[in-house]
């Protein structure tokens, strides 16, 4: 009777234990679960996850190793109370490494009675392995590809003896777990440096949209890049405006810019069939040329070819980068090869915006000449009608004296024209203040008014009630009037009339010039002081008005524009009164 009851309390003991086990097989399961729905970064992740592991199996460590595939190895992601951080280990050598190349679970009691186990790492830290359980780590399922081998699960020392076929069915829906865990954060990688290269892209696209200076535009290239690709050198080399440009961003030292006159045959001939090995020689012939100093140690390089149009005769390097595989290398280059794609973009804007500048220099010049042309056609005329009329005995000689002098005070405004658009040109300042009137300025213009209006057959009505002192440049003021009338009889042709009305203000003198002609365009009317702008003639480029305005600034005087559609135009200027105390200006 007491063994029976004995025996019965073993069973409920034992069946005890069980359900406590299945409990907290139970309980883990549900951790990695909730694990897996809590993050998508996969160190926190499997960490996580391999510490539910380790306390699962009773064990006293474990180990995520990650297949490498490139170099053929495995290495340790994730190993807890490990003291090694990273452990490498060659396909097919050691347990770790035979279960990775043959896909087969490994269960070992006693680790140094298996010829597979290597002991190396053991040595290295004094710890010592005895029970085994290595299971490999599926890719998940997928219809059109074949499975493959993501990594390995290695759980070493179980507290209470060997490794059971139990733990060994545990382990495995767990390794299908790490395996769902890895692919969805590879996912989720592939899908942030998707949305980091749109980032980068669109910041470069920013950059050359806002830097105005081409070299500024370079600097910030090539730092952004190399902030991009954790590159400790960036260089780029490149023909442009019959130069070759070699600028280099580098970690040590500062970014650089240089012009070349000529480029070497050996680059010539590496560009036309890069090496990679070469591009380290590259380098270190630049360093010695332009007396740069970097610790360039021949690390990973990626390269891209740059340029106008279809010819990508220059080189956008990358040296030192930080890349574990060469997918990350793949990657790299394919971001690189779009920034590549945004330099010799923003060499195209350079050269077309180079091109722009010297076709409006150009475009500039020829306004000018047409500018100084026309305006110095009207006195070369007047000179040249009152030549012929003294050439005429039916004159008498008080008569050519008088032609005489206009002929004169033609050439002496002619000179002054020149001057004054050179000075213009220029941005000289140069007017001579004194005491005058209204009707000593309008004596000096009005030979040369007279002669133009006879000249356009205009009708000339003059109304002068004016008795104030004004301070002015008579000469500068009379070629105000002169560009004003002239512009008014140009727009209004053969025929019309012009007015000239000048009356007393308490605070100054307004001098009002009016014609019948057409009108001013009410879309210009506001920009009609500034330079080359011009309306309603059919030579000339404006650049008598912004003259105009000039001299009237000058003076300290204001003019104003009223102009309606077929009611003409007048031009209305203010200048102040001379006052009695008032010193040289």
């Amino acid at each position: 009777m007491a063994d029976s009851t004995q025996r019965s309390s073993l069973k409920i003991s034992s069946a005890e234990k069980a359900l406590k086990q299945k409990e907290k097989e139970l309980y883990s399961i549900q951790r990695i679960s909730k694990a897996l729905s809590s993050t998508l970064k996969l160190d926190e992740l499997l960490k996580l996850i391999m510490q539910e592991i380790t306390a699962l199996m009773d064990a006293d460590r474990s180990t995520l190793y990650l297949l490498d595939k490139d170099r053929g190895e495995i290495w340790s992601k994730i190993a807890l109370k490990a003291e090694v951080r990273e452990i490498r280990q060659k396909l097919g050598v050691g347990i770790s490494g035979t279960v990775a190349q043959t896909g087969q679970i490994i269960n070992i009691p006693d680790a140094y009675h298996d010829d597979r186990f290597d002991p190396s790492t053991d040595k290295r830290t004094g710890y010592r392995t005895q029970s085994i359980l290595c299971m490999p780590v599926w890719e998940p399922l997928s219809q059109n590809e074949k499975r493959e081998i993501l990594g390995v699960v290695q759980v070493l020392n179980k507290k209470d003896g060997a490794f059971t076929k139990d733990d060994e069915s545990l382990l495995e829906i767990i390794a299908s777990q790490v395996a769902i865990s890895i692919a969805n954060s590879r996912l989720y990688h592939q899908l942030e440096k998707k949305y980091q290269e749109i980032d980068v892209l669109y910041e470069f696209e920013q950059i050359i949209s806002t830097q105005f200076s081409f070299q500024n535009l370079l600097k910030r290239i090539l730092v952004n890049t190399a902030d991009y690709l954790q590159a400790d050198i960036v260089m780029a080399y490149f023909p442009f405006e019959n130069e070759y440009v070699f600028a280099a961003y580098y970690k040590d030292g500062d970014t650089f810019y240089r012009t070349l006159p000529e480029v070497s045959r050996d680059w010539i001939g590496f560009v036309q069939n890069p090496d990679i090995r070469d591009l380290a020689s590259l380098w270190h012939h630049f360093q010695s040329y332009f007396g740069v100093k970097s610790n360039y140690k021949d690390g990973s390089v990626i390269f891209s070819g740059i340029g106008l149009g279809d010819d990508k005769s220059g080189l956008f390097i990358a040296l030192d980068l930080e890349a574990s595989s060469s997918q990350e290398m793949q990657d790299q280059q394919k971001i690189f090869d779009l920034i590549a794609q945004k330099m010799s973009r923003a060499l195209e804007l350079e050269t077309l915006h180079q091109n722009l500048l010297k076709q409006e220099r150009l475009s500039a010049i020829g306004q000018m000449m047409s500018t100084i042309v026309h305006d110095i056609r009207s006195p070369i005329n007047t000179v040249n009608g009152f030549v012929e009329l003294i050439a005429d005995e039916s004159f008498s000689p008080e008569e050519r004296q008088d032609f005489a002098n206009i002929i004169r005070q033609e050439i002496n405004s002619l000179m002054h024209m020149v001057t004054e658009i050179l000075d213009f040109a220029k941005g000289k300042t140069s007017i001579l203040l004194r005491k005058s009137s209204a009707k000593s300025v309008l004596k000096i213009f009005d030979p040369s008014l007279k002669q133009l209006c006879k000249l356009t057959k205009t009708d000339l009505h003059l109304d002068i009630n004016s008795k104030h002192l004004i301070y002015v440049d008579e000469d500068k003021l009379s070629r105000v009037f002169h560009n004003i009338t002239k512009n008014a009889l140009e727009a209004m042709g053969e025929g019309g009339s012009f007015y000239i009305n000048i009356n007393d203000k308490p605070d100054g003198v307004i001098f009002e010039f009016s014609d019948t002609g057409p009108g001013i365009p009410p879309e210009i009317q506001e920009r009609l002081f500034e330079s080359f702008v011009t309306s309603g003639k059919e030579s000339g480029t404006g650049l008598g008005l912004a003259i105009v305005k000039k001299i009237i600034d000058e003076h300290g005087g204001h003019i104003e524009i009223d102009s309606k559609k077929n009611q003409g135009a007048t031009f209305r200027i203010k200048l102040p009164l001379y006052k009695t105390n008032q010193g040289k200006i």
